[in-house]
């Protein structure tokens, strides 16, 4: 067994598994692809016959604004072994090989959302991430309060620095924008503007799922209740960043300023 750099010809196996293991939709599986180099590195463990075991992902098209500081972040991602392959120890070699990729490719932080909460503990023994971004987690029934129109991924990012401008956040490069928007549209959802501010948004079933939302001056769970309207859900949960309190979120193995904005994080 080798665990490398990912190379051309291990797209077509890494985007099997990535469908097997996550079952994810193909839109977005064809906007990883197309986009990995520009957003990001990856690890493959291969067999000696060449065959894919395992593959694990290193986003890197982020940077940390606060202050005068703007170290650029790392983010591992999609950690997937074959169904044949586990329990031999190798998620945590892709992980760390994921975090190895990170910093090869200039990231000062490496960062990762582990999928359920027994995992944190994983990661932080496989990559030291042990300080935790918190957020809040909110309902609303739909309800018609405010408007709602879409933007392009361009559109959302210039309104949201705008918004958080002065705030410890987290900015996404062009690309990983772009990545960002396909996740989003691949779910039934998207980035949209409210008049009072913006939000990312995904359909689960009847719930809308907002794991970003900014609002200049008004009542977020106004937009929230107004986008599960506009786009036919029954209610919206939607999530705000917290110094103290809520849920651990994103996990990184340097200290975060408290209350760091980094809500869009493809998870």
């Amino acid at each position: 067994m080798k665990i490398r750099h990912y190379q051309k010809d291990d797209i077509p196996a890494m985007r099997a598994l990535w469908k097997r293991v996550f079952d994810e939709r193909e839109a977005y599986l064809d906007a990883v692809f197309t986009l990995l180099p520009d957003v990001g590195g990856a690890a493959v463990a291969v067999d000696g016959k060449g065959a894919l075991l395992g593959s694990a992902y290193a986003m890197t098209g982020y940077e940390l604004l606060a202050g005068k500081e703007s170290p650029h972040l790392g983010y591992v991602y999609a950690v997937a072994v074959d169904e044949n392959a586990r329990g031999q120890g190798l998620g945590g070699e892709l992980t760390k090989a994921a975090a190895a990729i990170c910093r090869e490719r200039e990231a000062v932080i490496v960062a990762t959302l582990p999928a359920e909460e027994r995992l944190y503990a994983w990661y932080e023994k496989q990559i030291g991430t042990k300080y935790a971004l918190r957020r809040e987690k909110s309902a609303v029934p739909a309800d018609n309060v405010v408007d709602i129109m879409k933007l392009t991924g361009t559109e959302y990012m210039l309104w949201r620095e705008n918004l958080l401008r002065g705030r410890a956040h987290v900015h996404l490069s062009t690309p990983m924008m772009e990545l960002q928007r396909a996740l989003c549209e691949s779910y039934d959802g998207g980035l949209f503007a409210s008049s009072d501010g913006v939000f990312a948004a995904c359909r689960d079933g009847e719930r809308l799922i907002i794991p970003e939302i900014l609002c200049a001056q008004g009542v977020p769970a106004d937009t929230a209740a107004s986008a599960a309207a506009y786009l036919g859900c029954r209610e919206a949960v939607f999530y705000t960043p917290a110094a103290q309190g809520g849920e651990s979120y994103v996990v990184s193995d340097t200290p975060l300023p408290p209350g760091t904005v980094w809500d869009l994080t493809l998870d």
